[in-house]
């Protein structure tokens, strides 16, 4: 018989794209991987995977990843099930975010979660190309901001924001004045890679007459990580394109201003992607999302969760 225990460990092996990742999530040695994999397999009888630089999954080892990812789904709906009775949430919530708004916004926030719900565990995966297809982790929900491309995910809004250009003063008082879009050809231009967009296309649609122009910049500074972006931008070396969330304090002080104010780009909504309905979905998932909305839209502005 095969312990739970082992079908999270052979479970995590089938998901992880090499022993050595597999270790790191299961916080254990990479010997201690393989010496374990060898005694079950020497219990089982069959051989569970074909070794190699990148090892493969055996037909018998791939029956017990699939069969066995669904018996720790089962247990973890059990579980769920019991925590619902005693009307406590629990159980594993996998999140997956952009980099600096899973820094800036939605680690506090986790933090302050955990807290009052002590029985949650909670996984927060970041990145500059958040995915949900593919991905090891298994995300239970996936934050996104920007263009978002087909999905048969189900979308929940979290706030909407707004993106804007904005500049250094200093930077802006020694560079040649900016009237209308066109001009941007005769600026620095700081650009963020992130979604695989096209980042150095910049779309404007003037406020007044709803003209849209497309500029495209030829950025003297790039990078995948927002802070890095923000703060060449601080150090007046261009003009970055971002979203308001990430800019509020800076505004504020007047550190950073907004550039072609008559102008705007496309506003764009911070969502959550599920996998499943809101009526199929775990109530900790729910309960999570209805959290993140309220306080979220209480910093940044937005229409009150409706209960």
């Amino acid at each position: 018989m095969i312990a739970l225990q082992d079908l999270h460990f052979l479970v995590t092996l089938a998901t992880s794209p090499s022993f050595a990742i597999a270790a790191r999530r299961l916080d254990v040695s990479a010997p201690h991987v393989t010496q374990k994999l060898k005694r079950l397999e020497a219990s089982l009888g069959v051989s569970l995977f074909e070794r190699g630089r990148q090892p493969r999954l055996t037909p018998q080892g791939r029956l017990i990843a699939e069969r066995g990812g669904e018996v720790l789904r089962q247990m973890r709906a059990l579980e769920e099930s019991l925590q619902n009775s005693r009307e406590e949430l629990g159980g594993q919530l996998n999140i997956v975010a952009p980099i600096g708004f899973g820094e800036k916004r939605l680690a506090p926030l986790l933090g302050e979660y955990r807290r009052r719900h002590p029985h949650v565990t909670l996984d927060l995966t970041l990145s500059d190309r958040p995915a949900w297809e593919g991905n090891p982790r298994q995300p239970d929900i996936m934050f996104y901001i920007g263009d978002l491309h087909q999905s048969t995910l189900y979308r929940t809004l979290i706030a909407p924001t707004r993106r804007l250009l904005c500049a250094a003063p200093a930077y802006l008082a020694s560079m040649p004045p900016l009237h209308r879009p066109e001009d941007l050809a005769h600026h620095h231009c700081i650009v963020l890679r992130e979604n695989d967009e096209d980042c150095t296309l910049w779309r404007l649609r003037h406020l007044a007459s709803g003209e849209e122009s497309s500029i495209r910049v030829s950025p003297s500074l790039t990078s995948n990580v927002a802070d890095a972006v923000k703060q060449w931008a601080l150090q007046g070396l261009g003009i970055i394109h971002r979203s308001e969330w990430d800019l509020q304090p800076e505004l504020a002080a007047g550190t950073l201003v907004p550039v072609l104010p008559d102008y705007a780009p496309p506003a764009v909504d911070i969502v959550a992607l599920m996998g499943s309905s809101r009526e199929s979905r775990p109530r900790r998932i729910n309960h999570f999302i209805t959290f993140v909305q309220e306080r979220l839209r209480k910093e940044l502005g937005g229409p009150k969760v409706q209960p």
